[in-house]
């Protein structure tokens, strides 16, 4: 039987926080999560959690790492198109 890694709420989140893999915050919607890749290439550590992405989040981007960005939008689970007039 394979091991199923543990899907987590916000609540479960902060950062430097270390996760497995990205899919572990599928049920999270509507707030960004950046990731940064451990330096020994197995998993991810939070950098950054928020509604808007802002100077914190950017600069992430800016030191070299490996980044991840992670945004579910619950626009998606109601499966249908938007148009904005």
């Amino acid at each position: 039987m394979a091991y199923i890694d543990k899907k987590y709420k916000l609540e479960d989140l902060y950062v430097g926080m270390n996760i497995s893999n990205k899919e572990q915050l599928g049920d999270i919607y509507d707030v960004w999560i950046i990731l940064v890749k451990n330096n020994n290439g197995e998993g991810y550590t939070i950098g950054f959690i928020g509604e808007e992405t802002n100077v914190e989040s950017d600069k992430l981007f800016s030191q070299g790492n490996k980044v991840c960005p992670v945004y579910n939008d619950s626009m998606e689970l109601e499966g249908d198109i938007y148009y904005e007039e």
